[in-house]
């Protein structure tokens, strides 16, 4: 009886360090996850804001251009 409790004792501590080993390559596995996801919505963020002053150069660049066709049909 002592033998077959010792066995499954053994047999239950392989188990957990099996699954602890587990956690801790999934929670690993998490913190990479959310590192990568905060890197690209800083990029997403400055993209977005290279998008806007692009626009907005545009916007500038046509009004101008505008501006410069008004005064020579003048």
């Amino acid at each position: 009886m002592e033998m077959l409790l010792e066995k499954q004792l053994q047999a239950a501590l392989t188990e957990r360090k099996a699954v602890m080993g587990e956690f801790l390559r999934l929670k690993a596995e998490l913190a990479r996850t959310q590192q990568r996801n905060d890197d690209l919505r800083s990029e997403n963020r400055a993209l977005r804001e290279a998008l806007h002053a692009a626009e907005h150069e545009v916007s500038n660049l046509f009004a101008y251009a505008t501006q410069v066709g008004d005064e020579a049909s003048s």
